[in-house]
Formats: C-alpha cells, sequence, structure tokens
C-alpha cells in the first residue's frame, strides 16, 4: 500500500507540474496583446478589488451555519470555517493577503472571505473571471509575498499586467484548460 501511494503521489506531482507548463504556455500566447495594470482596468470598471472583513473563530462558535469563510492561505482552497452568514453569491477571484497572495478562483455559491484576504469582482462581458484568473495565478508564479511584502489590492493593482484578448479566445483558453 505504501509502495502504490507512493507512485500515484509521484504521478499526481507529475500531473501538476505538466499542468503548469501547459497553463503557462497557453496564458502567455493568449497575452501577447497591450498589457494594462490590474488598477488602470479597475479604473475602467472592468474589475473591483476589495478585503474581506474580520470574522474570527469566535464568530464561527456564535454564528454556526453552512457557509463557507475563506482566509488567508498558501494550500488546499483557503477554507477557514463554516459560518450562518455570507457575503458574496456569485462568481469572484480570492486571494491570500497575508498567505503568499496565491489566487483562488471561486464559482457562483454563498461564501465570506476575511480580512486577510482580498476579493475581486469581473466584468465578464469583457473579462471572464477563470480567464483572469489563470492569467493572475501564471503571473502569481514568479512574485514574492511575505510578511513584509503583502499581497494588499493596493500592492496588487500595481504588479499585475493584462492584456484582455477577444472573448472568444479567453473561452478558448479555459476550456482546454478546465479540460486538461
Amino acid at each position: 500500500f505504501t509502495e502504490l501511494e507512493a507512485e500515484l503521489e509521484a504521478e499526481l506531482e507529475a500531473r501538476r507540474t505538466q499542468f503548469a507548463y501547459y497553463r503557462k504556455q497557453l496564458v502567455n500566447k493568449s497575452q501577447a496583446g497591450n498589457r494594462m495594470i490590474l488598477g488602470d482596468i479597475e479604473s475602467k470598471g472592468v474589475v473591483k478589488l476589495g478585503r474581506g472583513k474580520v470574522i474570527s473563530k469566535i464568530d464561527l462558535a456564535n454564528t454556526p451555519g453552512n457557509y463557507p469563510v475563506y482566509s488567508s492561505s498558501g494550500s488546499g482552497i483557503g477554507e477557514f470555517g463554516r459560518y450562518g452568514l455570507y457575503m458574496f453569491d456569485d462568481e469572484r477571484i480570492t486571494w491570500s493577503v497575508d498567505g503568499g497572495g496565491r489566487f483562488f478562483y471561486r464559482p457562483p455559491h454563498r461564501f465570506s472571505v476575511t480580512n486577510v484576504s482580498g476579493w475581486m469582482t469581473v466584468d465578464s462581458s469583457i473579462l471572464r473571471v477563470k480567464y483572469l484568473y489563470y492569467v493572475l495565478t501564471v503571473q502569481w508564479e514568479m512574485q514574492s509575498f511575505d510578511y513584509t511584502r503583502k499581497a494588499h489590492p493596493s500592492v496588487i493593482r500595481n504588479i499585475y499586467e493584462i492584456a484582455i484578448p477577444s472573448l472568444e479566445e479567453q473561452d478558448e483558453v479555459v476550456a482546454k484548460l478546465d479540460s486538461f
């Protein structure tokens, strides 16, 4: 059993590496156009960035429920706990402000994010949420955040640059990566 588990873990890691390479190739090819910094895209109303709110373990205990609360995390899906209230019920990108700036794609569902997480909405008639998630993830892999350089919205607005290809090209990239 231990030998089989080791083989499966090795295979899974190889597939993750392969996917990361494939994602980088597809995204970079689609980003060949004129790039704008995320802050400029936000000023045009295409994206909106914000921070979560303080939700403590005591809050979770006092308001039990089934809605996930996402927080600062560099691994897993970033879930902090379950809560009886929710902040959002739509498709968004979240990221960990304190946990290294890693991005998470959140499909539509009821959820909250804590104050050590950021959130981003996207005008999907111009830019697909999941496409932007893939673009930001590829660029994030070349960034370094730590206890002195955190991924606050004010920071990421100025370091990520995005080209906005046609919706058809965005959809094609997402479909290929999702099928992988």
